[in-house]
């Protein structure tokens, strides 16, 4: 992708980039200082660019003046002239490359590529559920229960099973294997009934469902102890 410039930033944060790199000078300088007493913004403003070019200027070597330097200050205050030395030559080159160096790097900040916006992910597909249709003594139709491997429960509408003191409890067959425990039933809301499937026990198209009425809390023994009231097979829609 191409880099573009992005929009103008406001001046406010131009003075403030300026005031920070030290290129602001004379009444423009003294513009900028007076903003940062009366707007806080544009203070804070100054204060991150300071902090976002420490880096810069910390990567540049400490320097002990030379003897000389303080007389020659004082010669140019009383009007003597001061020949330069090449050691003040070199010192007004660094000055110069460290200007342009400080300006560079602003217009690199300030110029930018375009973010480019990430890709959505990719919609992960959810498995159909699995279904079954329980034939429930003294009920006329049946009663479609629905798996849900996410919650492992298994729930269909009705009533709670069993009579007072007795638990509706579910099991899981697999082939030829012996039922397996799974939860027992309690009452959702006013209108479903569900019941928990242990992670453990595998649930899968073509696993046979079946209801027994045990004691309360459940069979004691790990199989069915009391009346199976109903059994179906569960299948994928």
């Amino acid at each position: 992708m191409t880099d573009r410039p992005i929009s103008d930033p406001p001046e406010a944060d131009v003075a403030a980039a300026e005031l920070a790199l030290g290129l602001l000078e004379g009444d423009d300088r003294a513009a900028a200082l007076r903003r940062t007493l009366a707007e806080p913004a544009f203070a804070r403003e100054v204060e991150r660019w300071r902090g976002h070019l420490a880096n810069l200027f910390a990567a540049v070597p400490e320097v002990s003046p030379s003897a000389e330097l303080g007389e020659r200050i004082i010669g140019g205050l009383d009007g003597r002239s001061v020949t330069v030395s090449p050691m003040a030559g070199r010192w007004k080159a660094f000055s110069l490359i460290s200007s342009l160096a400080a300006a560079s790097l602003l217009g690199m900040l300030l110029i930018r590529p375009e973010p480019r916006a990430l890709p959505p992910p990719p919609a992960v597909a959810q498995p159909a559920p699995l279904v079954a249709a329980f034939t429930i003594e003294g009920q006329k139709a049946p009663v479609v229960a629905i798996y849900d491997s996410a919650r492992g429960t298994v729930r269909m509408p009705g009533p709670r099973l069993g009579s007072a003191g007795k638990s509706a409890q579910l099991w899981a067959i697999v082939g030829d294997a012996p039922p397996r425990p799974l939860g027992t039933f309690h009452s959702v809301g006013t209108d479903s009934v569900e019941a928990a499937t242990p992670g453990a026990i595998p649930i899968a198209p073509g696993t046979t469902l079946a209801i027994s009425i045990e004691p309360l809390g459940g069979s004691p023994t790990g199989l069915p102890t009391g009346p199976v009231v109903a059994t179906a097979t569960l299948a994928r829609v």
